[in-house]
């Protein structure tokens, strides 16, 4: 059976979604950075968003992590502010 790749995160820049891959993988989950060539030449282009790429089946488990980085990057702000 050959599982589908879906989308478990958009970012503005391919550096973003490189951390974000670095933590899924430390989790254990394949992923990969779809767009992150093409937002380097975004002027050129217009506004272009990167895409964290993971297997349909480690969908559940990657939106946890994304959700667990995004409240943590939220009190970081909050504690900045």
């Amino acid at each position: 059976m050959e599982d589908k790749l879906v989308t478990a995160g958009e970012f503005e820049t391919g550096f973003e979604a490189e951390l974000a891959k670095a933590r899924l993988e430390e989790e254990g989950i394949n992923a990969i950075v779809v767009g992150g060539e093409l937002a380097t030449h975004r002027g050129a282009v217009g506004p272009i968003r990167v895409e964290l790429q993971v297997f349909e089946k480690d969908a559940q488990k990657a939106a946890q992590i994304m959700a667990a980085i995004e409240q943590a990057n939220s009190s970081e702000s909050d504690e900045q502010a």
